[in-house]
């Protein structure tokens, strides 16, 4: 799947956790075929936009703490975590995440777990106790796909 369509994708399912159904159906159509209009009105039909309702709601993207969605891939559903918070503790194998309300997960690293250190790419190594991160991983075992990281909590 190409990066582009991944963050789409990623970045619809965050709006459909924090929008609602509403606007979550709006990010996650992806025709962009205009809806028929109803019988006997005059407004015309405006064409869906893929991720319009994410950028819409992007100033609550940056306040999401954790939640759950599910994306489509070409084989079948995908339920993903994204979670984000300070770092309480980290080894090889896994980092555990602890959001400001208290929640707390541990989620495991592997070799294809892909991090971003400000804007440039770094290794699970580099992520140390009290960073700020932004984890987004499979469900199915908590294994971190994506991580984050901002650095130091302030």
């Amino acid at each position: 799947m190409m990066k582009r369509t991944k963050t789409i994708l990623t970045t619809g399912g965050l709006a459909l956790v924090l929008a609602g159904t509403g606007a979550g159906v709006a990010a996650a159509q992806t025709s962009t075929t205009p809806a028929p209009a109803a019988p006997g009105s005059t407004t015309p039909a405006t064409p869906t936009h893929p991720g319009k309702s994410a950028k819409h709601h992007g100033g609550q993207l940056r306040r999401v703490e954790h939640g759950e969605f599910t994306v489509h891939t070409k084989t079948g559903d995908k339920t993903l975590d994204a979670q984000r918070g300070v770092v309480t503790a980290v080894n090889a194998g896994s980092v555990t995440v602890k959001s400001q309300d208290g929640f707390s997960a541990t989620y495991t690293l592997n070799p294809t777990t892909k991090v971003h250190k400000g804007k440039q790419t770094a290794t699970t190594a580099q992520i140390t106790t009290n960073d700020r991160v932004r984890v987004l991983a499979d469900k199915a075992g908590a294994t971190a796909t994506r991580i984050g990281d901002a650095g130091p909590a302030k």
